[in-house]
């Protein structure tokens, strides 16, 4: 898959059923840190108090955040997919169960499963960048919320996550200055998969956006932003896992809170 020029819900579907076979581990054995130690917990919190909140999560994968949520006190339905990452999700459930419940559908049709007020938040954790027409699936989870109340997803961040990127380092191989260009070149992508700390290798599409085509997108689902969230790990954290500080430096993941507009 070496350029998408445009990408439907099989495609991606395919893509993450390769993935499904070296995701769950890479998560689960902590080695997606930037996930377990930045991005996700930083989600979480973002999402505020979900105790008894009925809750959606949108392209859930192997059911991470889905996870966080329950454990917080959360009524969780995870939506997503891919069968083999589903499965996973199915799988971990049983073995420690949480009360998940694990529904194989696109983001763009949840509102022809539940009506408005089905739900108390949606989610996204780094999910809606994958999907096929992002902007149907934040209509649709607006679909099964009820006036002022919340999605709150992440993606990758816009400002650094762009079409040229290289770290400059010096002679010992330590980075220097991060090198960005391109930034308006929005549109399908491909990231590969391949960094030394997985176990496979495959590639998935996504959307690369501009900041304001990420939120021209939110305004247009019907939807104001209470806030964004532009995660960092501490210096503790940099200090027990040296990996993390280039995200210290500059960041690599944008939060969206956001809040459904009254009337139609």
């Amino acid at each position: 898959m070496s350029d998408p020029g445009g990408f439907t819900d099989d495609d991606t579907r395919r893509a993450w059923d390769r993935g499904a076979e070296f995701w769950p581990d890479f998560v689960r054995s902590g080695a997606d840190y930037y996930r377990v130690e930045v991005h996700g917990p930083a989600l979480l919190e973002a999402c505020g108090e979900v105790a008894g909140l009925r809750v959606l999560d949108l392209g859930c994968g192997e059911g991470y955040f889905a996870r966080l949520l329950a454990k917080a006190g959360a009524r969780v339905v995870g939506a997503d997919i891919s069968e083999a990452m589903l499965a996973a999700a199915v799988a971990e459930e049983a073995r420690a169960p949480l009360g998940i419940e694990y529904r194989r559908l696109g983001a763009s049709e949840v509102g022809r499963e539940w009506g408005p007020g089905s739900f108390d938040l949606v989610t996204g954790c780094m999910s809606v960048q994958d999907m096929s027409d992002p902007c149907a699936a934040l209509a649709a989870a607006r679909s099964v919320l009820g006036a002022g109340e919340r999605v709150v997803f992440s993606v990758p961040h816009p400002g650094t996550d762009t079409p040229f990127r290289e770290w400059e380092r010096n002679e010992s191989g330590e980075k220097g200055a991060l090198k960005v260009d391109r930034y308006f070149d929005s549109g399908p992508a491909v990231v590969a998969w391949d960094m030394a700390r997985l176990k496979g290798r495959w590639e998935t599409p996504f959307w690369r956006r501009t900041l304001a085509e990420w939120t021209e997108m939110t305004d247009r689902a019907g939807f104001l932003i209470r806030r964004l969230w532009e995660p960092r790990p501490s210096s503790e954290q940099v200090r027990a896992n040296p990996h993390l500080e280039d995200s210290y430096r500059v960041p690599f993941f944008l939060i969206f809170d956001l809040v459904v507009v009254a009337g139609p």
